[in-house]
């Protein structure tokens, strides 16, 4: 199975995220959670198939629990 990485980032107003390895696909949302959901689900979609995701938020961002 393949594996596409998802690089998150906040910025003031929430979260977005995009993969180097899917041309185009992008996600944004109020919460980390909300992103990682749309990553989970909208991955596979735009590859057209299963994928393993490596999900990357950069060591200077802070995930709420």
């Amino acid at each position: 199975m393949e594996t596409v990485r998802v690089i998150y980032h906040h910025e003031n107003d929430g979260w977005w995220a995009k993969s180097p390895d899917v041309d185009g696909w992008y996600a944004a949302g109020e919460t980390y959670a909300e992103v990682h959901q749309l990553a989970v689900e909208g991955i596979p979609l735009a590859l057209d198939r299963e994928a393993g995701i490596e999900h990357v938020v950069p060591a200077d961002e802070h995930v709420a629990a």
